[in-house]
């Protein structure tokens, strides 16, 4: 029988595993697991603190500003199980994007994480400008503001601690008991869990509604393929860095419950430490993850005695010589099956180990293009590393390729109950459970989204072949038109040149002008690294690293149209959300981009 909420999922899963973990996560220089019964009595503090902090309408909203924590899911599962809405905030966002979000939504209850996100709260709750808008403080509707870790911060009236909340709502568990269970019973499946906003980049971000229904639809359809039930999935877990703004880590906060797999959460800075230490199930990352591992291995190996270089190509080579057979789900033939035997105990499986990978099922690659080289790379290391496509608006899945089912430079096939087709001009349109009615607030994005039979337009061009994998060839409004009417496609361009490890990022121009040109930002990290095994300096303004990139950017045009091809870049700083020249989410925002560098684009035009 279908959940039918998040909260009656969560409560299944509680009632069935009581002494599974449900997050394994680091305290201090240990990891630990904390069972499913002692997180529910966490969650049942929590929602009893809440309710008994103000006079909360049914149905209202609760903001969770900060980065994924225990304390971070603990407080969302406990404002769903009483039938509030979430609103989870980016850590990174400034404190107009904070106030335009809760002002939006109209948020009754901010749960901060430390002291940093609750002065961005109380500068918002008095009045912010925002994309030439002001507001008021009397458009701010928080009443309540919670810190999880309140240290540095002075005692006030503004503010309770989360320990303290907890301690009033286990004090207050009776008296709130029948409200607790009024409201966790009222949600049905298409009643609004949470609001997740989408980078704006030109504009005010916009609210997408999800529905318990969405959400679980999406899990649903992920039952359905297959891929997540395995023991190695419910022994390693389901590895979690990701913001739990971005939808596609919202999906694996509640693929935990809703697989029986714990939650191991870990963060950015101490990625590859983590991975080693708890050796996951499943890892969900983007393409850039993937990249700078192999960039690392590739590094070290360069340095290895000649001997040890060729053994290890060789075992990456039998590696890919299967890839045929896996993507067809065919056995490999014997001779093949006896050499990937060899090079799997020699080299593969301790490159696996190395990287915290020997008992991953999954690993998934999403949010931007994965390279064939560094797929095949991954695959070539007996690893099931599979691409998949999907937007915040599809909670976030679409496509995925699977196991014993993929095509490598392809997104995959329609997940079950999802309908996908390419319109007439190569946009990507799709239906299903899992697709949002739309935005919060915005009838006008509403409508654009949608058309009169129900097809979400998803910006994205692509195709679709007899098979029904699907290829993603470009984003529809980002489309470069030259100044000799050819068309081309940014991302195609960029994806190509960001295949060099030391360029992070890549920003390709052409439109109105008579030829392609990029802007290129260089990873320092990766900089480093090609210095030192060139014998060079790490400086992005030498003529040994510009030479190396001239070199790389013509290799790219050697594979591109003549009316594709880079004539000219210009190396510009690492973009960062900090500098403003990336969204929360970490896509580049291309339009201040070459705002800023101008200058620079200018002079690679000055004799057109």
């Amino acid at each position: 029988m279908a959940d039918k909420t998040i909260a009656t999922m969560i409560q299944r899963r509680v009632k069935e595993s009581p002494s599974d973990a449900a997050i394994r996560h680091k305290v201090g220089s240990d990891w630990k697991d904390i069972a499913w019964s002692d997180f529910a009595k966490r969650m049942e503090n929590i929602a009893s603190g809440l309710l008994t902090a103000i006079d909360i309408p049914d149905r209202a909203a609760v903001s969770i500003l900060g980065n994924t924590t225990a304390n971070w899911i603990a407080c969302d599962f406990a404002a769903l199980s009483v039938g509030l809405r979430t609103v989870p905030v980016y850590a990174s966002l400034l404190p107009e994007e904070v106030g335009y979000l809760h002002t939006d939504t109209e948020a009754v209850i901010a749960i901060c994480e430390d002291k940093a996100q609750l002065e961005k709260v109380r500068e918002m709750r008095g009045g912010f400008n925002f994309f030439d808008k002001d507001y008021s403080a009397d458009d701010v509707k928080v009443q309540h503001i919670v810190v999880m870790d309140p240290t540095g911060i002075d005692p006030a009236d503004d503010w309770e601690s989360l320990a303290d909340l907890e301690a009033r709502g286990a004090e207050k568990l009776a008296e709130t008991e029948a409200d607790r269970k009024r409201r966790f019973d009222q949600p049905e499946r298409d009643d609004v869990a949470t609001y997740t906003y989408t980078s704006g980049t030109t504009g005010p971000p916009k609210g997408v509604i999800q529905t318990h229904g969405n959400m679980l639809a999406m899990l649903e359809s992920a039952l359905a393929t297959g891929i997540f039930q395995s023991s190695n999935v419910s022994a390693g877990g389901f590895f979690l860095f990701l913001p739990l703004a971005h939808s596609f880590g919202r999906l694996i906060e509640l693929a935990g419950p809703f697989f029986g797999s714990p939650i191991v959460i870990s963060s950015v800075p101490t990625l590859g430490e983590d991975l080693g230490a708890t050796r996951p199930g499943f890892l969900p990352a983007a393409p850039r993850v993937y990249e700078k591992m192999m960039s690392k291995i590739e590094a070290k190996v360069a340095g290895a005695p000649p001997i040890r270089q060729k053994l290890f190509h060789w075992a990456i080579n039998t590696g890919k010589e299967t890839i045929p057979y896996r993507q067809k789900g065919k056995p490999i033939p014997g001779g093949l099956g006896f050499r990937l035997k060899i090079a799997d105990k020699l080299v593969l499986s301790k490159l696996r180990a190395a990287l915290g990978f020997d008992r991953a099922e999954v690993l998934l690659s999403g949010s931007a293009p994965l390279s064939v080289p560094v797929h095949e790379f991954f695959l070539a290391m007996n690893l099931n590393l599979l691409e998949a496509y999907g937007l915040t608006e599809t909670c976030p899945g679409l496509t995925a390729n699977l196991p014993d089912n993929f095509r490598l430079g392809t997104v995959g096939m329609a997940f079950p109950n999802v309908e996908i087709k390419i319109a007439d001009d190569g946009e990507i349109l799709a239906k299903g459970p899992n697709i949002t009615s739309g935005y919060l607030n915005r009838p006008d994005a509403t409508a654009e989204a949608f058309d009169d039979e129900g097809w979400f337009h998803t910006g994205d061009l692509g195709s679709k072949d007899e098979d029904g994998f699907v290829k993603i060839t470009g984003r529809k409004k980002e489309l470069m038109k030259t100044s000799g009417g050819k068309y081309i496609a940014p991302a195609k361009l960029e994806g190509r040149l960001k295949l060099m490890p030391m360029i992070q990022e890549a920003v390709a121009i052409a439109d109105t002008y008579n030829y392609a040109t990029a802007l290129i930002a260089l990873d320092p990290e990766e900089l480093d690294e090609w210095a030192k095994q060139n014998g060079a300096e790490a400086d992005p303004n030498s003529e040994a690293v510009r030479a190396a990139v001239q070199a790389h950017v013509d290799e790219v045009n050697s594979t591109l149209a003549s009316y594709e091809t880079v004539k000219y870049f210009r190396i510009i700083p690492m973009l960062t959300v900090d500098s403003g020249l990336m969204t929360a989410s970490l896509k580049v925002k291309r339009g201040p981009v070459v705002e800023r560098y101008k200058h620079l684009v200018d002079e690679m035009y000055k004799n057109s």
